[in-house]
């Protein structure tokens, strides 16, 4: 019990500490942690997962997005369930939607610093050392970089975890039981990134100790982390397996390229130099030069900035693993924690750089995980260790102490800066006139209120997005942004996309949309001037310097048109092997299906016309009744070729090779009444 005191206040300091200077540095930069920290991009998205808790109970679905079948989002799995029931949490507290996301960031802080404590004390690390460097390790540029725009990736909670778990196998010191389901439950339920990773590190610390000899019992323990840590992934990602299975798969939400394992890379430079907008001008200068005249390929990979403390934990780990022999001899136990942090350091570096064998394995296994620069936070954790194994070998208690809390202000100063609070919001006007218009609007559209947006775009990778920043702010409207890529209301809504101003608005009109959100700023100027002259009438406009959005009510031009309510009761889009050139085919690769959605509340019968291309040139002509029961049905279509196959389809955003080349294209699909 007394034992457990020290240890319980150690982590309350570490956790007051990192909470009060997280707000503090907001408070410096102008941040507002009572607004939305960001409203951009991805941030968006976060959001309106909490949105749907709030609304619905739970992410993945919200009946007011994404119609005319309503928002379901599982095509792009979450398997951070933790993450996502603290935020539940939060909102059965009575926080809303954003307030919980903000908080949810805000105790990443503490979250991040109390894992780090306990893995630096387990490693030998001690208090007084163990608890700036745990801050220091909070506060990466990694940490803000990411915000709210990679929300879950901000909670790299279980990286410390995950390193000690690695260093446990490679020193052949299993987990013990409860440490074994705990670390594995957190990793597992923290994201597909850090489950990936975490299996990398493992797996090497593993190999670290086979290479010393083969030990059954090591493999057993080894396996068993393994195995387990899978299985409370699938547990993880089952919903949207079990979506799959019953919607059919959707290639074109979720393909990635192997090239992009290379674009976004991880790269030396960018562990070692300083971010963008550093608090000193020199630093500053010297990114810009990299930046100007030396980067070839800046994208969210300049995130992995280590910062000048774990930077130097991070050099002393290579020249320890390279030149080992020629450092002075440390006590056998200190040098076997620097063999194996520098030899899981240098395997993180030859697996993620650009070019490094992460590459070989997208291009010839899987592409998922394409953006692996992300593991420069598990190299921040490592090099971190190192330094703190080094401040141990200072004799002098006091010298530690004072050079521990000189290194927490050098770190605080050379990891929070502009260039790392970049992405937050600064200057709330914009926000607060949005909300102001998304009042305005909910106002004029009354109850029952159905609003349509234009431009087409797909959710939750695309245009949608900037829609979604005023959907998100209302609380009756139902909205068609933020519908599912390439799933039935998509399919529906780029079918009506393709119609010319008059036959677009009766055709959204019949579905029941009362209201059209115009994004000015992104619709194509002729469209726009189109429907413009077709509406004839003086939109709601955003009161913003710059003009964005144009809201029409359309309840005068249903009634003066005498356009009557007539809802589409069948949906259908295309699954399996196929992906869509974004033109009017869907290229297959041996199999696919038409897949029905009967929203009605009886059984239906159509005509199903389509155009089947093969590579020979021939075309095969279907036409033919099919009766579509209420709820999801599917139409199979099978066809191999041989050797007769398409080429890669340029048109095609980004072709998954390990499904084969194209048999067949579907074109000309046309679902008629019978």
């Amino acid at each position: 019990m007394h034992k457990c005191l020290p240890e319980l206040r150690l982590y309350l300091i570490g956790s007051a500490a990192s909470l009060i200077l997280v707000l503090a540095s907001f408070k410096l930069f102008g941040i507002n942690p009572a607004l939305p920290l960001s409203y951009t991009g991805d941030a968006i998205v976060h959001y309106n997962f909490a949105k749907n808790i709030e609304e619905t109970g739970w992410w993945w679905s919200n009946p007011r997005f994404g119609v005319p079948t309503g928002q379901t989002l599982l095509d792009f799995p979450l398997t951070e369930n933790l993450q996502l029931l603290i935020i539940k949490l939060l909102i059965v507290f009575g926080f809303n939607w954003y307030e919980s996301v903000n908080i949810y960031f805000l105790l990443t802080f503490p979250l991040v610093t109390m894992a780090s404590l306990y893995v630096m004390q387990r490693m030998g690390i001690k208090s007084y050392i163990a608890l700036p460097l745990s801050i220091i390790y909070a506060f990466l540029p990694y940490h803000s970089l990411r915000g709210v725009s990679h929300l879950f990736l901000s909670g790299y909670f279980g990286v410390p975890l995950t390193i000690f778990a690695a260093y446990r196998f490679a020193a052949n010191k299993p987990l013990k039981p409860l440490e074994l389901v705990i670390t594995t439950l957190l990793i597992a339920s923290t994201g597909a990134y850090y489950t990936f990773l975490g299996l990398f590190f493992t797996g090497m610390g593993g190999l670290l100790a086979l290479v010393k000899g083969a030990d059954k019992a090591l493999l057993v323990n080894l396996a068993k982390y393994l195995v387990l840590i899978l299985g409370l992934f699938f547990l993880n990602y089952l919903p949207t397996f079990v979506y799959t299975q019953k919607y059919g798969a959707n290639l074109n939400a979720t393909a990635r390229s192997p090239r992009d394992t290379e674009i976004y890379g991880l790269k030396l430079t960018q562990l070692l130099l300083p971010v963008e907008d550093h608090n000193l001008a020199l630093f500053t200068k010297f990114q810009k030069r990299y930046l100007t005249y030396g980067s070839a390929l800046t994208n969210e990979n300049q995130y992995s900035a280590l910062g000048l403390v774990s930077a130097a934990g991070f050099v002393f780990l290579l020249a320890w693993t390279v030149f080992r022999y020629a450092i002075p001899t440390l006590d056998k136990e200190l040098q076997l924690k620097f063999d194996i942090l520098g030899s899981l350091t240098l395997a993180a570096v030859l697996f993620a750089t650009v070019g490094g064998f992460a590459t070989l394995f997208s291009t010839y296994l899987n592409p998922t995980f394409r953006s692996v620069n992300r593991i420069s936070v598990f190299i921040a954790f490592s090099s971190l260790l190192a330094v703190g194994l080094l401040l141990q070998r200072i004799k002098s208690t006091k010298l530690v102490m004072i050079t521990s809390a000189t290194i927490l202000l050098v770190g605080l100063f050379d990891q929070v800066s502009l260039g790392v609070m970049r992405g937050f919001i600064r200057n709330s006007s914009d926000y607060l006139t949005l909300v102001k218009y998304a009042d305005k609007i909910e106002r004029i559209s009354g109850s029952n209120a159905k609003i349509y947006t234009l431009p087409f775009g797909q959710y939750p990778e695309g245009s949608d997005k900037n829609i979604m920043r005023v959907a998100l702010l209302t609380d009756t409207i139902v909205w068609s942004a933020g519908s599912q890529k390439w799933r039935a209301a998509n399919y529906w809504q780029q079918q009506v996309n393709k119609l010319a101003a008059k036959p677009l608005l009766a055709s959204i009109i019949r579905e029941g949309f009362t209201g059209l959100l115009i994004n000015v700023k992104e619709l194509e100027p002729m469209k726009l001037t189109q429907l413009e002259q077709e509406l004839n009438m003086n939109p709601v406009q955003d009161d913003r310097k710059e003009l964005e959005f144009a809201f029409y009510d359309l309840r005068p031009y249903a009634a003066s048109h005498s356009v009557q309510y007539a809802p589409t009761d069948v949906f259908f889009y295309v699954s399996g092997n196929c992906l869509y050139n974004q033109i009017s085919r869907f290229y297959c690769a041996n199999n696919g299906s038409i897949e029905f959605e009967n929203v009605s509340n009886t059984v239906q019968t159509r005509v199903l016309k389509l155009t089947l291309e093969f590579a020979n040139g021939q075309t095969e002509q279907i036409s033919l009744n099919v009766i579509i029961p209420r709820g999801t049905s599917r139409y199979l279509l099978s066809r191999t070729a041989g050797e007769q196959v398409f080429p890669i389809p340029a048109s095609v955003p980004v072709w998954p090779l390990n499904i084969g080349y194209p048999t067949f294209a579907i074109q000309d699909i046309k679902l008629q009444p019978f």
